[in-house]
């Protein structure tokens, strides 16, 4: 997660929007995800099969819209496409990690 402490505020943040950080989130996973997509040529119908999405959530994840999908499902996607999933903890002298979902 990117955090305004580490220096880079998003536009969700100069926003003000108020889940600035889970739509930081939202949108660097829905992002590789479609690159994925597009880097391996799938056909919306293949990648629906991959990921399990009917074509309009095909076509929503394709142009990168946020609200029809969680974080959850996104990490759950990243995991579909074969990679590793973790989320990472770390402050006041403690770091690690949390399996979330092994590649597919």
């Amino acid at each position: 997660m990117t955090s305004q402490s580490e220096g880079a505020r998003s536009a969700f943040h100069e926003l003000g929007m108020p889940d600035a950080d889970e739509l930081v989130v939202k949108s660097r996973l829905i992002r590789f995800v479609a690159e994925e997509v597009r880097r391996r040529e799938l056909t919306q119908k293949d990648a629906g099969e991959l990921l399990g999405l009917d074509q309009p959530n095909v076509s929503a994840l394709m142009n990168e819209k946020l609200s029809r999908f969680s974080v959850q499902k996104l990490m759950a996607f990243v995991g579909r496409l074969g990679f590793k999933v973790s989320i990472h903890v770390e402050g006041s002298g403690v770091a690690f990690d949390v399996p979330y979902q092994e590649a597919a």
